[in-house]
């Protein structure tokens, strides 16, 4: 044992002596455990995952543009020898975020609520610091040495090696979403902002980018408190507004040093102009919801959820929220791969045992079933209405719960209604599942956030989304000539 005790301290002095590197940012001696080789590939494998769970948005003029502009802003880094590859993903999460080696992204929901050039460039600026500082390997390493027994056992045991790697690779990709810590995040800030200054734009525009974020942040608490769940967190864990952030200001008017001679980039129309036609909210291939009901015309399907319910289009499921919260109503879609009967499917595929309350169900004359089966929750066993419809070689499947036992007979006519408002979408429901796009126009005299506010289609928080929009939250108002964003 004492042998074995005296390897394992050479092991972890070996590792602690060969996981200094020099941080390409500061000069100084890092402890990491991954090469940039490994970080490299690390980024290729979680770069595979990431195009799995997201599409890349369908607009080649777009694609080109974010490459060419982040390209100019990487060959001002501090590793310019990285080839960088940046990427529009369809999505409307409010996001952008980095993968170790030079793989960044950046939403189209997060470009819709961007409003020049330069706020733009500070997004991928701050993410270009996030790989240059190596914020990701600096993460990973710490949490490799926290889980050191694994690495040890990983030298002696090789079958441990890919298991290892592989925790350490959804370790980081979970980070990269989540936001890294707040030191991390102005170190990335003050980068971006010192990029923004040597390619030509205003480094101040870092902070027009944050209170975006914030301004977002600020919304959805609103949202938030309507729907009964907690607001999102934007922008890693900073907490207080660009204004009042003296260290935020700090770190930006710190890249004034580096800037270039001339006037100082914006290009406000000339951003606007790109983003013209651009999806806003949900896209085509994730189906879209008007009022309580929800259409997919890729998948051919529409259906109706009980009215005031909050509807949420997750990339998985569709999940519709009660008013008071007491009930969840949620629809995924599974491939049949055998010719077994809805009743078969809900007993051998999703494992539904005790089906009580059950029959046939033929929505637009499709084979269905329904029936109460017991599952397990949060809250501990509750009775669950399921409803499998079968559409083509997909199984449509409804599952209802309620977080009261009691309740259960309150709420089973309204599971019951949505399944059987499901129904093959028509010529007509193909016309309105088209996606929302933004357009731009000259903001004519006499024209307010308000009157746009009303000729747009949004029928909650109009007012407040066309302020998002437009960079004008809460309270700002347009001016005649200047370009506006419009949603139709």
């Amino acid at each position: 044992m004492k042998k074995l005790a005296y390897i394992s301290v050479l092991i972890i002095s070996s590792i602690l002596s060969s996981g200094c590197a020099t941080n390409p940012v500061t000069g100084e001696q890092d402890f990491v455990t991954i090469s940039e080789d490994q970080e490299i590939a690390m980024g290729r494998k979680a770069h595979a995952s990431v195009l799995k769970q997201y599409k890349l948005y369908d607009n080649q003029q777009l694609q080109d543009y974010v490459q060419r502009i982040g390209r100019q802003l990487a060959a001002k880094s501090h590793r310019s020898g990285l080839v960088y590859r940046f990427h529009v993903l369809d999505s409307t999460e409010i996001n952008a975020f980095a993968l170790p080696g030079g793989y960044i992204y950046i939403t189209r929901g997060l470009m819709s609520y961007l409003n020049s050039e330069a706020e733009f460039a500070a997004v991928l600026g701050h993410e270009i610091g996030h790989v240059t500082a190596r914020h990701s390997v600096r993460q990973a390493s710490a949490a490799q040495m926290a889980g050191i027994g694994a690495t040890i056992g990983s030298i002696f045991l090789p079958q441990m090696r890919t298991q290892a790697g592989n925790q350490v690779v959804n370790m980081v990709s979970s980070a990269l979403l989540s936001g890294y810590g707040r030191e991390h995040e102005l170190e990335s800030d003050r980068l971006g902002a010192e990029y923004l200054a040597h390619t030509g734009y205003d480094p101040q525009a870092m902070l027009d980018v944050i209170r975006v974020l914030k301004n977002q942040q600020v919304y959805d608490e609103v949202l938030a408190e309507e729907e009964g769940r907690e607001p999102r967190q934007y922008h890693g864990v900073f907490a207080s507004h660009p204004d009042n952030d003296t260290r935020l200001q700090q770190v930006v008017s710190a890249a004034n040093k580096y800037k270039t001679t001339g006037k100082r980039l914006r290009n406000r129309d000339e951003y606007l102009t790109l983003m013209e036609n651009l999806v806003i909210g949900e896209s085509a291939h994730e189906g879209v919801t008007r009022g309580n009901t929800f259409y997919h015309a890729d998948m051919g399907f529409t259906l109706s959820f009980p009215k005031g319910w909050k509807i949420q289009n997750m990339p998985d499921r569709i999940v519709a929220l009660a008013p008071n919260g007491g009930a969840i109503l949620q629809m995924g879609a599974e491939d049949i791969n055998k010719r077994i009967s809805p009743r078969e499917f809900m007993q051998s595929r999703l494992g539904l045992k005790k089906l009580k309350s059950e029959g046939r169900i033929n929505p637009d004359g499709l084979q269905g079933h329904s029936a109460v089966a017991p599952i397990k929750t949060t809250y501990g066993t509750r009775d669950a209405r399921f409803n499998v419809i079968y559409l083509g070689d997909r199984a449509f499947i409804l599952a209802g719960v309620v977080k009261d036992p009691s309740q259960i007979a309150v709420y089973d006519k309204a599971f019951l209604a949505s399944a059987k408002s499901f129904h093959r979408i028509t010529n007509k429901e193909k016309e309105i599942a088209k996606p929302l796009r933004l357009h731009m126009t000259k903001v004519r005299p006499g024209m307010t956030i308000s009157k746009y506010a009303k000729q747009s289609p949004y029928t909650d928080h109009a007012e407040e989304r066309l302020r998002l929009l437009n960079g004008i939250f809460p309270t700002g108002e347009l001016k005649p000539g200047q370009m506006v964003k419009t949603v139709r």
